[in-house]
């Protein structure tokens, strides 16, 4: 219908009218059809190129720098005159070829050409310039992808012999205005853009004793105005301007860029008034409309169906096809061309629509709206631009209703299962509007899904299991899936189903093919999908044990992370959200865990989780995600990315069984620490950082050398050896510490020390606290002794046979535990014995070494706070 903002400010990239190539040209029409050679006219203000710009560092697109953007408009009576002067350098090859190709765009059904030069200039001097023979015009629809034809023309000319580091001027002039808008004229200024330009020159010629209305967005400074002839002179001067650059995904209503609109409508009801002839019905007989007014008229009473049927009518028989051509930018086509086609756009659309309500006696009117702005249409100055889609607003029962023609037809038995229209504010062509209305609020376009996963997996751990997904979509969701039914051929949809799960579950297949179940008039949609794997436990022979992931993708799509964290644009989200996810895994045998639940907030979303067990033998994970905003704020991304990591952490769920059959399940993943556990090592890590204080700063005298002895310089000889063992053991014993983090969960812990779990045992609570005690003062040991050996303190050789003769009796520890603990018992191996022999020989010997090498005598002799002179001294004395 009309031109979005963004579509303007591409203009931006292009700069006015310098299109990129990429839009399909229909034919070709006379080269003198609208276009004429001249001069400027008399009143531009030339403005010198400013050659000597150098290319920024940044910023640059496409290969081209642009040096000046030049554009002067005046109005004059009815006339409007537009007038531009841009040049661009290439600063390589890829700007050679985008600036060798120049296109001009224009209405010829009210606008004329005139070209004022394009020539190219190198090393300062005009090399080459195109000559009126050389232009051809093109008629090219840009929006045919959209089904939308304007019949605007592009002049078109391929420069020769253009070169790196040439400069394109081309400089033109646009007259004319849309007869639609009657005498009211109305602009926009942009003053930055995704590119940087040189040199930024801004114009505004306006009679004097006409009104003008300004809006300055984005820190735009006003204009500096003179006053000539009875006209007034609006200037902006800018220089090295700066790209601004927006990220990838921010919300269709965010406008970052500096500019300014202008226009001679006072207010939104005078956009209203200059609307209102444009969807004025014709008084008399509609003899198409009528017949189908009587049609609907003898089918039903009810309003409230009437309505319905009328859209439905328009929806469904009336294709989209917008021939907008001139005046038709904005005016509809009369209802009996448009019925009598059977294509129309929104406008079209709307106002056959209009016409059936009319006859069928429903008070209803057209609505403007921007599909992209929404609320933030209310910002900006009161004009015709403001609007880039219309529809109908009706009035039922003392109810607004918002309703769209152009949308696909529409299920629902009544008004409370359509999907209304909603972007934000509407202006209402009526002549009672003074401003913009509220539409139908965010919940009536709710995107609500529920989804029902059963996995059954209960035959056992070696045997094939299935997967069956029901999804029950309503409202807008199942228009969703109605369309993609409509649109797509089942198999292709079937296939993409499976590669969606099948990324979750390898080795998934159709076990056979999808069913729906379509109920039209509430409005909702169901979808069952059946799948089978050959297997879905995983064996891990290592650990002797299966072990079954439960995903939810389905969940996952809505917290992934977005690309790029550093954002200056806020990101954009799909809402209104409403999903709910039942999960449910049918396991072989009984598990006897402790549900837990997770609660995760954030400004932009809400994720809740809640588990419950039936029969011990079934786990069903409900999850209810729902978004509270349509976007997040670029300051508020870490702590959003943050909730996201949270989310994802907490709906990882994992169940594994050992081998041995009497021990029970265990769960991990999504579960939070057990409070005993977490209470001993947080005593444990405050209890070891004091002792670790305490052993640092005792400062023992250093063993007696020999009188022929004296004092190492540094480390050397067998030491080497404990120093990297001391590296490396943090490492070893941490790995060990995480392993164990499962049976620390309340999950994993509940099964291990429940009276009534199978896998129940006496030991295990004091074995599991008091390894994970031992492990924690090995690892903290190990780094003290890093510092002590480094720095050759005399305390180091007593602490670190404390330290070996601790790791000999916690693997003494785990030997002993494990024949005592039947579930232990059955996986302690021969390797197990091994590393636990090796570990109690390499303790003799190295506390041997450290007993009575000589070595480490002369080594660590050093005193707290003395140095190295003092401590050799203090450890030996020379001979006289």
């Amino acid at each position: 219908m009309m031109r979005t903002w963004r579509e303007r400010l591409a203009g931006a990239c292009l700069l006015w009218g310098l299109l990129a190539t990429g839009a399909q040209a229909v034919e070709a029409v006379a080269p003198t059809k609208g276009v004429s050679f001249a001069p400027p006219p008399a009143w531009v203000d030339a403005q010198a190129v400013p050659l000597e710009a150098a290319a920024p560092a940044e910023g640059l697109s496409q290969g081209r720098h642009y040096l000046l953007a030049d554009q002067q408009v005046r109005v004059a009576g009815s006339t409007l005159t537009d007038y531009h002067h841009v040049a661009t350098r290439a600063v390589n090859e890829r700007g050679v070829e985008d600036i060798a190709n120049v296109q001009i765009r224009f209405d010829p059904s009210y606008q004329t050409l005139t070209v004022h030069r394009i020539e190219v200039r190198r090393a300062g001097r005009v090399v080459s310039r195109v000559a009126p023979g050389a232009l051809k015009l093109l008629q090219r629809e840009a929006s045919l992808e959209s089904l939308i034809f304007d019949g605007r023309l592009t002049a078109h000319v391929a420069l020769q012999d253009v070169r790196v580091g040439d400069v394109v001027e081309t400089a033109y002039s646009v007259q004319g205005s849309n007869p639609v808008f009657g005498e009211r004229r109305f602009g926009s200024f942009d003053f930055d853009w995704g590119v940087p330009v040189a040199y930024r020159h801004a114009r505004l010629l306006w009679p004097q004793e006409r009104p003008l209305h300004w809006k300055l967005h984005n820190g735009a400074r006003a204009a500096s105005v003179s006053e000539a002839n009875g006209e007034l002179d609006h200037r902006w001067r800018l220089r090295e301007v700066p790209a601004r650059i927006v990220d990838d995904n921010s919300p269709g209503w965010y406008d970052p860029y500096a500019w300014a609109e202008w226009g001679e409508f006072e207010d939104w009801a005078a956009v209203a008034r200059w609307a209102l002839p444009l969807y004025r019905l014709p008084a008399g007989p509609l003899p198409a409309v009528d017949r189908e007014v009587a049609r609907i008229a003898a089918a039903t009473t009810d309003p409230e169906q009437r309505l319905l049927a009328a859209l439905r009518f328009v929806q469904r028989e009336v294709r989209y096809l917008g021939i907008e051509m001139g005046a038709n930018s904005h005016a509809p086509h009369a209802p009996e061309l448009v019925l009598q086609r059977r294509f129309g756009d929104c406008k079209d659309k709307t106002l056959l629509s209009l016409a059936l309500l009319r006859g069928l006696g429903i008070p209803a009117r057209p609505a403007l709206v921007h599909t992209g702005l929404r609320q933030a249409t209310a910002e900006r100055l009161p004009t015709p631009w403001a609007f880039n889609h219309v529809l109908v607003q009706a009035d039922l029962g003392g109810q607004r209703i918002w309703l769209d023609p152009t949308r696909a037809p529409q299920a629902g038995k009544g008004v409370a299962q359509w999907v209304q229209a909603d972007f934000g504010r509407a202006l209402l062509v009526d002549a009672g509007t003074r401003e913009l209305a509220p539409m139908a609020g965010f919940e009536a376009r709710a995107l609500k899904r529920e989804l029902h996963a059963v996995l059954d997996a209960s035959s056992g751990f070696d045997q094939p299991a299935t997967l069956t997904i029901t999804t029950r979509t309503e409202g807008e969701a199942a228009e969703m899936l109605r369309a993609a039914l409509a649109n797509n051929a089942r198999q292709d949809l079937q296939k993409q189903y499976l590669d969606f799960y099948a990324a979750s579950y390898p080795g998934l297949a159709v076990d056979q093919p999808f069913t729906t179940r379509d109920d039209p008039d509430a409005n909702t949609l169901e979808l069952v999908e059946h799948y089978r794997m050959p297997r879905y436990w995983v064996r891990n022979d290592k650990q002797a044990r299966w072990t079954g992931e439960l995903e939810v993708p389905d969940l996952h799509e809505f917290l992934q992370r977005p690309k790029g964290l550093n954002r200056q644009s806020p990101l954009a989200l799909r809402h209104p959200v409403d999903f709910k996810l039942v999960s449910e895994f049918r396991l072989p045998q009984v598990w006897d865990i402790k549900p837990d639940n997770l609660v995760v907030e954030d400004a932009a979303f809400t994720l809740r989780r809640e588990e419950s067990w039936r029969d011990r033998h079934t786990v069903v994970l409900t999850d209810h995600y729902m978004t509270r905003a349509d976007h997040v704020e670029a300051t508020g991304m870490q702590h959003y990315v943050a909730q996201l990591d949270k989310a994802r952490a907490g709906i990882n769920y994992s169940l594994y069984r050992q081998d041995d059959a009497g021990r029970a399940p265990a769960a991990l993943g999504g579960d939070s620490p057990h409070w005993l556990p977490l209470v001993v090592c947080l005593l444990a890590l405050g209890g070891l950082g004091v002792l670790a204080h305490r052993l640092y700063r005792w400062d023992p005298e250093p063993a007696p050398l020999p009188a022929w002895s004296r004092v190492s310089e540094g480390l050397g000889g067998w030491l080497w050896l404990p120093l990297i063992g001391l590296i490396v053991s943090p490492f070893t014993v941490g790995k060990t510490v995480v392993d164990a983090l499962p049976t620390l969960t309340v999950q994993g812990w509940s099964a291990l020390t429940q009276p009534s779990s199978p896998a129940y045992h006496g030991l295990w609570a004091p074995v599991l606290l008091v390894e994970l005690v031992i492990n924690l003062a090995l690892v903290a040991g190990a780094l003290l002794l890093l510092v002590l050996m480094l720095k050759r303190r005399s305390n180091m050789p007593r602490i670190y046979i404390g330290w070996m003769l601790l790791a000999a009796v916690a693997t003494l520890g785990d030997a002993l535990a494990s024949q005592l603990i039947p579930a232990l018992s059955a996986q302690w191996t021969a390797k197990d014995a091994g590393v636990a022999v090796r570990t109690c020989l390499f303790a003799v010997i190295w506390v041997a070494y450290f007993l009575r090498s000589e070595r480490v005598q002369r080594t660590f002799v050093r005193r707290l706070g003395k140095g190295q002179a003092d401590a050799a001294q203090s450890a030996s004395a020379s001979p006289a």
